[in-house]
């Protein structure tokens, strides 16, 4: 069963680990969900506007507690954009890769609420750690995606239903 909706997966370009955990949540979702993965990089906020997306799921990497500059660029000029065109996205939700210095919790939820009209943030945000002195995820961290996935899918079925 494929649920007709649009739905974008952006992500912080970097290392590499947002793009990983993008492409593996689009591949959970692929088969329900028509998913699109890219660069916040290379996509303008405009373009994701002009499709008309549904859902939208942000990536990033925290090296402090707040989201990095080039998505906060990205979703300030995103949140400019969907106010003058009067755009309410049904649903946002995201995932950030914390460095293993950090013990606190970023402003991200905050953010996003602060930036993305949006129906409903869900599921939660997606947490994930890198591990101590290695390029490395933290373990159980794809079990974590793939949850994170299908409670995705779950939230997007029973919005089908009702």
């Amino acid at each position: 069963m494929v649920i007709t909706v649009k739905m974008w997966i952006l992500y912080k370009n970097g290392i590499g680990f947002s793009r990983i955990i993008a492409e593996l949540i689009q591949d959970y979702l692929d088969e329900f969900i028509d998913t699109n993965v890219g660069s916040a990089k290379k996509i303008d906020p405009s373009f994701l506007l002009e499709e008309k997306l549904d859902y939208l799921i942000i990536g990033d990497i925290i090296s402090k507690e707040i989201p990095s500059l080039e998505m906060q660029n990205w979703l300030l000029k995103f949140k400019e954009i969907s106010k003058k065109q009067k755009i309410t996205l049904k649903g946002i939700s995201g995932f950030y890769i914390v460095l293993p210095d950090i013990n606190s919790e970023p402003f991200w939820t905050e953010f996003i609420y602060d930036n993305v009209k949006a129906e409903i943030i869900h599921p939660p945000i997606l947490r994930l750690k890198l591990k101590r002195g290695e390029l490395e995820l933290e373990n159980g961290a794809h079990d974590m995606i793939k949850e994170y996935s299908t409670d995705f899918i779950k939230f997007l079925v029973n919005s089908k239903d009702k």
